[in-house]
């Protein structure tokens, strides 16, 4: 038995219960940050540079961050997520376009690294419902304009000069208004790995797109994806064996038009799309909904469901048991 507490943080600012949340994680972010030795993170200037070069609207917040924490050289660096260690994770995505639009995803990694943080918080001019990671990344998450994004890895095991993607979905998140805004920054961007991105807005309007630290953006259509990316490299095993088959359940719940939200989401909680802990590494942590037109997320496990929207954020603690 597997268990994650969830923590849902009301904090329009950065804070107090923004300086806890990074006091409690700091010890086991500075052991994975130092994973490969300091020497093969880049120097501050590196990364204050890249911040000012690529997501400017970003380095007020992150200056903020470092003087409430009086962050050392050390906790700079790692705050600014540029080239960090790399961090792979399973997942499965799906833009819902039926009876309403939603994106739906499963996030799966191992229970003790997930940071299980529901932040909401309003650092620019956009409120901001997210789950986080690294403190102030995202993996999943909303803004009050209407714009929902998730993260799959891609899958490729390709490593580059770039940020960490939890922080640049935080920066879409902060700054983009429209899927077309969204795209401009993830051609731009450079990142670390690779990832295939669901992005979903409250007109119904989606893309997936697919980014990579060594080739250009591919913006696509499609509505579902895993962990691989098209092309497949022949004779070359996916990152993960079963991406193909989650991928096939995807696309059959996509093709089947009678299938409603609540039984699509329902089939999100049961193998292949939920990946048991017991025979997973990276196992099913959540299930998220984001209904972008409604401004309203639905967190969901197997024996528990957590709705939140931007007028309703009640702040929580929520423990869950992985069998």
């Amino acid at each position: 038995m597997r268990n994650l507490q969830f923590d849902v943080i009301d904090e329009a600012t950065i804070g107090k219960k923004f300086g806890q949340l990074f006091n409690k994680n700091w010890p086991a972010y500075r052991a994975w940050y130092l994973d490969d030795g300091e020497e093969a993170r880049p120097s501050y200037l590196e990364c204050i540079s890249a911040l000012q070069e690529h997501m400017p609207e970003l380095v007020p917040v992150y200056q903020e961050i470092l003087k409430l924490l009086d962050c050392d050289d050390l906790q700079a660096r790692f705050l600014s997520l540029y080239c960090p260690p790399t961090f792979y994770s399973a997942c499965s995505q799906l833009i819902y376009k039926k009876e309403q639009t939603a994106l739906i995803r499963n996030y799966d990694f191992p229970a003790f690294l997930c940071e299980g943080t529901i932040f909401r918080t309003k650092w620019l001019d956009k409120q901001v419902i997210a789950m986080a990671d690294c403190v102030w990344g995202v993996l999943d998450g909303i803004n009050d304009a209407g714009l929902a994004v998730s993260i799959n890895y891609g899958g490729r095991l390709i490593e580059g000069k770039g940020f960490a993607i939890t922080l640049v979905v935080r920066y879409i998140l902060e700054t983009c208004l429209t899927i077309e805004d969204a795209v401009a920054v993830l051609k731009r961007v450079p990142v670390h790995l690779d990832y295939n991105i669901a992005l979903l807005d409250k007109h119904g309007n989606h893309a997936t797109v697919m980014i990579a630290p060594d080739r250009k953006p591919s913006v696509t259509q499609e509505m579902t994806s895993t962990n691989h990316q098209d092309p497949i490299e022949i004779g070359k095993p996916l990152f993960l064996k079963d991406s193909g088959t989650r991928l096939d359940a995807l696309n059959w719940i996509n093709a089947n038009h009678e299938t409603s939200l609540t039984n699509t989401v329902t089939q999100f909680l049961h193998p292949p799309l939920y990946r048991p802990h017991d025979s997973n590494e990276s196992g099913t942590l959540y299930t998220v909904v984001y209904k972008p037109a409604a401004g309203h997320v639905s967190y969901i496990w197997p024996q528990h469901m957590l709705n939140l929207t931007f007028d309703h954020f009640p702040e929580q603690t929520l423990d869950i048991k992985y069998a």
